[in-house]
């Protein structure tokens, strides 16, 4: 469910989305259709999906939307212009632990959770990655999970972001080459979030199938994605979920999921009693993560 800080949070990105606009009448209107749509939210429904709900209704009452391609090309081609020598900075020890820590860095390229991305911040997090803590039970939990493993799923977030998870695929594919790994990306455009023709940008679709949800919504809701993501969904044997839009969609979903993020908004760091722009890995099992706990 929403929690009150995400109820706030949704209205005060409403505010600053219409602040341009001149015609009070119509953005009081709005603002009441805003609370309307916060309130008949579901018990099960989480914030991706009331802003997928809000963006309609924004273009219903004022007809355009925020584009986000230059962005997300933007962030493709500069994170692109550095993928060797991240990938290179893995070293020679455990690679995919390594390429996990800069797979979390790169979900600070947010602009759904932040306002702004700063790009000496983006480095300052890329330079400290190494040191970058992970809880030594969940990853022992995840590289046992990897080695029996027959068949994943990766589910990338955004733009940019999307070139550090490719490095992490590609140690995964290295170290197990008989893994069927597919990467299921959203269905359609959302914020800066990575579609199929995102990844085949960056060179994902060269390294693993990649297909798209089906759903607009800026994470993975199992109610609103294709039968052939939920059936993959279901049937694999472990899950990467990057981001918190994946985390919020699929918490209390029961699959055997990891999810890897960034805090990033104050409700998260209190949830997991974490500084801003500190990583998160945990295991949906390992964590019996309930669904109302956001």
């Amino acid at each position: 469910m929403l929690s009150s800080h995400c109820m706030a949070c949704l209205v005060n990105r409403q505010l600053r989305l219409i602040a341009k606009f001149n015609d009070e009448e119509k953005k009081a209107l709005y603002m009441k259709d805003v609370f309307e749509i916060i309130r008949d939210m579901g018990d099960g429904e989480t914030a991706p999906v009331a802003v997928e709900r809000l963006d309609r209704r924004h273009f219903e009452y004022f007809g355009e939307m925020r584009d986000f391609e230059e962005v997300k090309r933007r962030y493709n081609d500069v994170i692109l212009s550095r993928e060797e020598a991240l990938a290179a900075a893995c070293g020679e020890g455990d690679r995919i632990l390594s390429a996990l820590k800069l797979a979390m860095i790169g979900n600070y390229i947010d602009f759904g959770a932040l306002s702004s991305v700063d790009d000496e911040t983006l480095d300052r997090l890329i330079a400290d990655a190494a040191s970058e803590q992970i809880d030594p039970d969940t990853y022992r939990l995840f590289r046992d999970d990897l080695a029996r493993a027959g068949s994943m799923v990766y589910i990338p977030d955004n733009c940019g972001e999307i070139v550090f998870d490719k490095i992490l695929i590609r140690m995964i594919k290295e170290e197990y080459p008989e893994l069927d790994l597919t990467v299921i990306v959203r269905g359609r455009p959302v914020l800066n979030d990575a579609t199929v023709e995102d990844a085949s940008y960056v060179g994902i679709d060269r390294l693993c199938p990649v297909i798209g949800n089906g759903s607009g919504i800026a994470g993975t809701y199992l109610p609103a994605v294709s039968g052939d993501a939920r059936a993959l969904l279901e049937s694999v044997d472990l899950i990467i979920a990057k981001g918190q839009g994946n985390f919020e969609t699929m918490s209390g979903c029961g699959l055997n999921v990891y999810y890897a993020f960034l805090c990033k908004c104050e409700w998260f760091e209190r949830r997991f009693g974490m500084k801003p722009l500190e990583g998160v890995f945990i295991n949906e099992r390992k964590n019996e993560l309930p669904r109302s706990s956001l």
